[in-house]
């Protein structure tokens, strides 16, 4: 990939990105499905929109619970993943099909009774505007009535807890990873070694506060219910959550 592309083009089609996140478990997708389940009445059968799923970890998992899931995502080779972990199922009669997509240019056009995006999918722009696509193209995709979960970090938290400096090894390989907050927007420096080779990817996301999506998400026609601090249902607190997730309804 060039050096000119965004990084999340250039991140998200490195295996290297799977290695690093390796550490996410299939529970993080079981215990945050689990929460879903426990406060949005859908039911099996109902039609399941994952919204940048990556390799496929929570669309899977929904659809082994009977959901009819469609997953998208802009990367080619996470795509591709996703297709191979679907394939790859013990179980042959669950539902889930994958697409490439832009999550700035998607409308399903009011076919789906739940859309979810998770694991910090969110945030990959520079302004608003293209961020807030988004919540609009959901809004667009979901059935009146329909479900939105949304995953993203706890700013305030981060600001005061990041961790600017880690090093891990994997398979032979050393990752280091720097961090630091500016001007709104946590970026993550990420190096891998290996051998005497080494390549370099920057994760950038830009950080918002509970009433600032509250307000986009108002202004799409959907009404948060619930907000989480993690993936087992406790409340969302400003200052302690680390996660921030939002249950909401299409009105």
């Amino acid at each position: 990939m060039s050096k000119t592309s965004p990084w999340y083009v250039n991140w998200f089609s490195s295996k290297l990105y799977l290695e690093l996140y390796k550490h996410r478990n299939d529970d993080d997708a079981r215990n945050l499905i689990n929460l879903i389940q426990r406060v949005a009445p859908i039911k099996k059968g109902d039609k399941v929109l994952d919204v940048c799923c990556g390799a496929g970890r929570h669309s899977i998992e929904f659809a082994r619970r009977g959901f009819n899931v469609t997953g998208f995502d802009l990367s080619k080779f996470l795509i591709s993943e996703a297709r191979k972990n679907y394939t790859a199922l013990p179980e042959k009669h669950i539902k889930a099909n994958f697409l490439i997509r832009d999550m700035r240019k998607f409308d399903f056009k009011n076919s789906f009774d739940a859309a979810a995006n998770l694991f910090t999918s969110f945030g990959y722009f520079n302004n608003d505007e293209e961020n807030f696509l988004v919540i609009k193209n959901v809004s667009a995709s979901l059935k009146k009535n329909g479900f939105f979960v949304f995953d993203f970090l706890n700013g305030n938290y981060l600001k005061k807890n990041i961790v600017p400096y880690d090093r891990k090894i994997f398979q032979g390989k050393e990752f280091i990873q720097k961090r630091r907050i500016e001007n709104n927007f946590v970026v993550k420096d990420i190096t891998i070694k290996s051998g005497s080779k080494k390549v370099s990817y920057q994760e950038i996301l830009k950080l918002y506060e509970l009433s600032e999506l509250k307000k986009a998400f108002e202004k799409n026609s959907l009404k948060v219910l619930n907000s989480f601090g993690d993936y087992y249902g406790n409340k969302f607190s400003k200052e302690n959550s680390q996660r921030l997730i939002l249950i909401a309804q299409k009105i």
